[in-house]
């Protein structure tokens, strides 16, 4: 079975035109896969898109659509329509130019855009080639047919798909994280009222340990002020912390 990939790249090669002038309509230029950069600690791991990676999909034509935050009710392009389009720079990365519909939030976006209030690419994908170089995953082979590259206000962490964690856990030698889902699924009993089973009360235990220790490296690895992301994560481990004592 194929399980989704989430990652993202800070914005490279960024340039927003107008292509008409009368009618405002606005294209768009950007880099949204990076090639042989090294990703943020993923949990004791890092991983590596690999030079040519989307090579062998790209030439198959695939069916990407060019959205903001992965939404697809803010679809700005799609490749099988013509109105976006997805070229690989050998050795760099995949770049996305896309003549963006002519509307409102496209228009919001390029203002936040031109004004560096978003900075992030982000893209959807599937693995089809990879292997590990002691701790770090090199990502050989990705599929894009059905995914979407995204402009994203704030990606706060990669999403990886549970095999990928497992795999992960397997090569680190470290227990893998709680799976979102299951943690979100037990927060959701508890707001409906129903008593955390031993299980879900480990679960929620295991996750605010992990979501505990994420916010400590990220403190000791970025002192200055704190993005929005991160207190989102505080709340959330508050949160953990009252549900846990239940």
């Amino acid at each position: 079975m194929r399980t989704r990939e989430v990652r993202a790249f800070p914005l490279q090669n960024l340039r927003i035109t107008r292509a008409d002038e009368k009618l405002g309509r606005l294209e768009f230029h950007g880099r949204s896969i990076v090639y042989d950069s090294l990703s943020e600690d993923m949990g004791g791991w890092r991983e590596r898109i690999m030079p040519g990676a989307a090579t062998r999909t790209l030439g198959m034509a695939p069916d990407v659509r060019f959205l903001i935050n992965h939404d697809p009710n803010l679809l700005l392009g799609r490749t099988a329509s013509g109105t976006a389009d997805l070229s690989e720079e050998p050795d760099e990365g995949v770049d996305v130019d896309a003549r963006m519909a002519d509307v409102s939030y496209a228009r919001d976006l390029a203002v936040s855009l031109e004004r560096g209030d978003i900075d992030q690419m982000s893209f959807g994908f599937w693995v089809t080639a990879d292997g590990w170089a002691g701790n770090t995953h090199e990502v050989f082979g990705i599929d894009l047919d059905g995914g979407d590259v995204s402009v994203v206000t704030y990606p706060a962490f990669a999403a990886t798909s549970a095999e990928l964690r497992s795999a992960a856990a397997r090569h680190t030698g470290r227990e893998a994280a709680p799976e979102p889902e299951a943690v979100t699924r037990a927060l959701a009993e508890v707001r409906a009222g129903k008593v955390l089973s031993a299980t879900n009360r480990q679960l929620v235990a295991d996750a605010h340990d992990a979501l505990g220790a994420l916010l400590e490296a990220a403190d000791r690895s970025a002192p200055g002020p704190q993005a929005y992301p991160h207190e989102r994560a505080r709340h959330r481990l508050r949160e953990l912390e009252m549900l846990a004592s239940l």
